[in-house]
């Protein structure tokens, strides 16, 4: 009771403070028109950014992951790919979401990520380009109107793909608007405050304007944002040439900020791309800061020969952030190889907490499409079907090392002592329980991922019900390992041969299991399935012969042929079990794959 007033009052006072603060800022916005209109004008730059994203996303309707899955086995197709949809979408932060998530579902690689990561960042320059171009226009607000009326008119229909048409039309319309907004502000602005009389010359100035730059795009989450401003700045006279390029530095430094945060929810490979981005930006920003004058000269070099006046700081402002980018992407391109080591080693694959192994390719950002989504729950389960068999092998008295080695069934069987008994509930809650709950979870929120066909939404079920199947098997073996331990060894020699018998058929069905996922080929995997169809019959030819024999001549008592009886169900169940699972997984890989 206490704690529901303590958060109440909590959330009142944080609704007083955000409304005084919020009055506070539109007095002080009052007060001048020309500050007011350049806020407005970044406020409506963000909003078409948004709607850019959102209008993207909706047309995609999951053609861009069957796409980028097809495009990411090369790493010039990943940079091509990187470059082209973040000049299309103007939105590098969500590109570079993208190939987070994609890498976190194990879509891609982490060079072709990274490869993805460097497209973008040449893209990046196409940005100061086109807002160049449009910041010097007299009447740019004239372009957003065509835009704005044909982008309310095509979202006004029931059509999703049209109203996707809409919002793309809407968001260039409304960005336009912003950029004359923002224009007309610092036009305005100009009459009451000179931002040009506080520059500083020097290596001094140019790293307190970029950290400006770095700021100002944290705050605003956006460094395509930052550099309009700039431009826009620089358009009037606001503020000179060289505070405009330490404005534009740091905001291209800034432009990590949203990848960082996007890469929170990722696993450790998708955090290794946002961790390049960071790199990549880093380095680019030490060599056009130590370096500026070479920099500035290319540019001076540059801008005769392109058409552009020596006085034009716009366009040279868009040369300069061109080489940024270029001489960035020139210098670490070849070296994609060894960037991928340098992040491996720099972030390791961490071990479980307290020993509970949970999921390792399950991530929020893989949610977004249904193949990175689809993708990331068939690993995961894969993973926890490597559990499974762990967990079985250990029941029957194997470790993973022994199933996985070429020692002959039964020879190991024929020399195995012993073994120490296994708690099962310790093992389950630490390889199985947490991972088995997750993925359950994750497959109900995979539901609503973009591009989630009703034929994906049949994979999903598929994939619940191959989840309980292993449990069922888990479940099955733990009713084998007290029997196995009390008769399985025993001084009976006849009673001992049909627990063997049972432990080297398990050994050899664990041991198809994995031949069939790790087929290298189709015809691997369908001599591993034709393998496993025989021992099948072989389990129901041992239930229903050699227990009967036993109990006819009274060679063994009542209770203990029950017993084997028992296991020997049980043991058939769980190999039917696991067949049904690899069927399922086998099923349910190539349609991902597709």
């Amino acid at each position: 009771m206490g704690a529901n007033v303590l958060n109440r009052s909590t959330e009142i006072l944080k609704g007083v403070v955000l409304t005084l603060v919020c009055a506070l800022a539109l007095y002080f916005l009052f007060q001048n028109a020309g500050v007011m209109r350049v806020c407005a004008g970044v406020c409506l730059f963000l909003f078409s950014m948004l709607l850019l994203e959102q209008c993207f996303k909706l047309l995609s309707g999951g053609i861009l992951d069957h796409f980028l899955n097809r495009v990411a086995d090369k790493n010039w197709k990943s940079f091509t790919f990187g470059f082209v949809l973040a000049t299309l979408v103007q939105s590098s932060g969500l590109v570079t979401v993208i190939a987070v998530s994609f890498l976190s579902a194990g879509l891609i690689t982490l060079a072709s990520g990274v490869a993805m990561v460097y497209g973008v960042n040449l893209s990046a320059a196409c940005t100061t380009w086109i807002v160049g171009y449009f910041g010097v226009q007299a009447e740019i607000s004239l372009y957003s109107m065509p835009f704005i009326i044909v982008g309310v008119i095509f979202y006004l229909t029931k059509s999703p793909r049209t109203k996707g048409v809409g919002l793309f039309f809407l968001s260039l319309g409304l960005l336009f608007l912003g950029i004359a907004w923002m224009k007309s502000g610092f036009e305005t602005f100009k009459d009451t405050l000179n931002l040009a009389a506080y520059a500083m010359p020097g290596l001094k100035g140019l790293l307190i304007y970029a950290v400006i730059g770095l700021l100002v795009t944290a705050i605003t989450q956006s460094s395509h944002a930052t550099i309009t401003l700039a431009i826009t700045a620089l358009t009037v006279g606001q503020i000179d040439y060289m505070t405009a390029v330490g404005i534009s530095i740091g905001a291209a430094v800034g432009s990590t900020i949203f990848t960082v945060i996007g890469s929170f929810n990722a696993n450790i490979e998708g955090k290794k791309i946002a961790a390049s981005h960071v790199i990549f930006k880093l380095i680019c920003a030490f060599f056009a800061i130590s370096l500026v004058n070479q920099y500035l000269w290319l540019t001076d070099w540059i801008a005769p020969r392109i058409g552009i006046a020596d006085d034009d700081y716009v366009y040279k402002l868009a040369i300069f952030m061109s080489l940024f980018n270029l001489l960035g992407v020139l210098l670490l391109t070849p070296f994609i190889a060894q960037m991928c080591r340098f992040l491996n080693r720099l972030m390791p694959a961490k071990a479980s907490a307290n020993g509970v192994d949970g999921p390792r390719y399950l991530n929020d950002d893989a949610l977004v499409y249904a193949t990175s989504a689809l993708k990331s729950l068939e690993m995961e389960m894969g993973h926890l079907l490597d559990n499974t068999l762990e967990i079985i092998a250990r029941m029957i008295g194997f470790t993973p090392e022994e199933i996985n080695s070429d020692e002959h069934a039964h020879i190991m069987v024929q020399n195995q002592g012993a073994p120490a008994p296994i708690d099962f509930q310790e093992l389950y809650i630490t390889k199985f329980k947490l991972l088995y709950s997750e993925i359950i979870d994750y497959g109900v929120r995979a539901a609503q991922a973009q591009g989630m066909t009703d034929d994906r939404v049949v994979l999903l079920s598929d994939m619940r019900r191959a989840c309980i199947i292993m449990a069922a098997a888990v479940k099955k073996s733990q009713q084998l390992q007290e029997n196995m331990l009390r008769y399985g060894y025993s001084s009976n020699a006849l009673i001992r041969e049909e627990y063997s018998h049972i432990r080297r058929n398990l050994i050899r069905v664990i041991r198809l299991v994995k031949a069939i996922r790790d087929a290298k080929t189709p015809q691997d995997k369908e001599a591993s399935i034709k393998r496993f169809s025989e021992l099948k019959n072989k389990f129901d030819a041992i239930g229903s012969d050699s227990i009967d024999t036993l109990i006819r001549n009274r060679l063994v008592t009542d209770i203990v042929a029950t017993s084997i009886m028992n296991d020997n169900a049980n043991s058939r169940s769980i190999a039917k079990n696991l067949r049904h699972v690899t069927e399922i997984m086998t099923r349910t890989q190539e349609s991902v794959d597709e």
